[in-house]
């Protein structure tokens, strides 16, 4: 028996067509955009450096991660899965 595989963005409601095949520039510079405004900085475990961050900044690099999430799932959703 076939397990079938998931598509990228199959969960997704669009109607078949609609959407013009994404222009992977426009995809890189959206996404820099977003994540070139993330605030909070990520240091490697071992850094000295702590980051003491609010509840505010979190949830709003969080929003930011979640629309560059949505950008790469938009643009997958336009290539050609066949």
């Amino acid at each position: 028996m076939s397990a079938s595989i998931p598509l990228p963005g199959q969960h997704r409601p669009s109607s078949a067509g609609d959407e013009p095949s994404a222009d992977p520039d426009t995809v890189r510079t959206e996404v820099s955009s977003l994540l070139n405004q993330l605030t909070i900085e990520s240091t490697d475990h071992e850094g000295s450096e702590t980051v003491d961050a609010d509840a505010d900044a979190l949830a709003r690099d969080a929003s930011l991660l979640d629309r560059a999430h949505e950008v790469l799932v938009r643009a997958l959703t336009t290539v050609d899965k066949t």
